[in-house]
């Protein structure tokens, strides 16, 4: 087998991939460049530089936050998800529109959104995860992340294909990418809705294992379609690592988070869970990335030990679970606000012109077919779950696309894949189309279906 001199799966595993995909993405399709600032020519000159970056970095992290902020009311008034109001004062404030936040992609700022951020709001998805409740629906959970994945993307090829004439190879890439579940977006949303913990917690789960598994498949289809120096077998073994390392570091990491925040006399961070939580996180998101392993795994599967730690036989007293459940949600509200804020100021609205109408077909399908046929294919065979109608109904809706396949989409782009401006084009239209349409309804349909916990 060839040497493989440039994996894309690592790029995209890694905080710098993501960082570069995301960038490639936001550039690409809205074609908005900033002029280059020149380069100091004295000593001085390179401090007030320096400085003036400093300042943007502080003027766009306040726009961000207080855009956030202000999103909230406004979205209580108008009774839609937060989400999306985030994203449209994302909008506004983007180059899109007012243009008062330069590109924050390319910056450290956004770096750190869309990977400790984005890392905050999975750990708390973990803390909320019971393990007996997922481990009654396993079977479906792993027919959901696997097989589920390529289910969805097939369907989806076999509609892009005809509609924009393109190979299959290449419709099967843009399937492949928006295969993913956004976590960022279903946690916050389940949290208000108050919705059934089996139905929550297992797609939950679902967008945070599924998310890996797209990737992988969508680089294995771009070797096949003729990236330089990406073969088509060499993912998949990049993958398998990429899962083992995520898993095996983030295990590592909750039991000895577990263990500072325990009752035990080695708890010593059980009074102040804030400095043990941030600190081990981001060295865990660290360690994880320079392994080349998946840090966003990583964080969920320590979320989900810390949640379970009387399960698994740490004791604790009942103030102080409330007390890192209160740190927890109120970090990983600030997270939410920067993710989805920074998402919309990078949304290619006019990536959606030229592919429109086409789109809104392969949207149709992506939504109202693609999704119910993975879900009947993968959980009428978990017996063990025993799955209601109304449970297999609502998980059919659930599919909301976010920042992960603005990410792969980006490396495809900046990487001169086939197909890869087609693939953006999906990606933009598949983010706003699953926030108006499915955001805005899933609390009404978890209603109708009388699947609201304790109603």
């Amino acid at each position: 087998m060839p040497e493989v001199t440039d994996p894309l799966l690592d790029e995209v595993s890694s905080r710098e991939g993501c960082e570069r995909g995301l960038h490639a993405y936001s550039v690409r399709v809205a074609d908005v460049r900033r002029a280059s600032t020149p380069r100091p020519m004295f000593a001085v000159a390179t401090r007030r530089l320096r400085a003036m970056d400093a300042q943007d970095v502080l003027r766009d992290a306040g726009l961000i936050l207080a855009a956030g902020a202000l999103s909230v009311p406004v979205a209580l008034v108008l009774r839609l998800p937060r989400m999306i109001v985030l994203v449209a004062a994302g909008v506004l404030i983007g180059p899109s529109v007012t243009d008062l936040v330069e590109n924050p992609v390319s910056g450290l700022g956004a770096q750190l959104v869309f990977t400790f951020g984005v890392s905050l709001i999975l750990f708390h998805g973990g803390v909320g995860v019971s393990l007996r409740v997922i481990s009654r629906t396993v079977v479906g959970l792993g027919l959901l992340v696997l097989p589920g994945v390529a289910i969805t993307a097939v369907v989806v090829a076999l509609v892009v294909m005809p509609i924009f004439s393109v190979s299959f190879t290449v419709a099967l890439l843009v399937g492949s990418v928006l295969a993913a579940t956004d976590p960022a977006i279903l946690i916050p949303l389940f949290e208000r809705m108050g919705l059934r913990p089996k139905v929550a917690q297992t797609v939950i789960a679902e967008s945070a294992f599924n998310d890996p598994t797209s990737t992988v498949l969508a680089l294995t289809v771009a070797g096949v379609v003729g990236v330089s120096g990406v073969s088509a077998d060499e993912p998949v073994v990049d993958f398998v690592q990429n899962l083992a390392i995520g898993a095996a570091v983030g295990v590592v990491a909750g039991l000895v988070l577990a263990t500072m925040l325990s009752s035990h006399v080695v708890g010593v961070w059980r009074e102040s869970p804030a400095v043990a939580i941030l600190g081990l996180l981001a060295l865990t998101y660290f360690t994880t990335d320079e392994l080349g392993g998946s840090a966003y795994l990583a964080a969920f599967v320590m979320g989900l030990i810390v949640g379970n730690m009387e399960l698994l036989g740490f004791g604790r007293h009942r103030d102080h679970a409330r007390r890192l459940d209160d740190y927890v949600g109120q970090t990983a509200e600030i997270a939410v606000l920067a993710v989805f804020v920074t998402l919309g100021i990078n949304l290619p609205l006019g990536a959606l012109q030229d592919d429109m109408w086409g789109g809104l077909v392969v949207m149709a399908v992506f939504v109202f077919v693609a999704r119910p046929v993975t879900v009947l294919a993968c959980l009428l065979p978990d017996r063990r779950g025993r799955w209601t109608r109304e449970e297999i109904v609502f998980l059919s809706w659930c599919r909301e696309t976010g920042v992960v396949p603005a990410a792969v989409a980006g490396l495809l782009v900046s990487r001169g894949v086939e197909g890869a401006d087609l693939v953006t084009s999906m990606v933009a239209l598949a983010i706003v189309t699953t926030l108006l349409l499915q955001a805005t309804t899933a609390g009404a349909l978890a209603r109708r279906l009388e699947l609201i916990d304790g109603r």
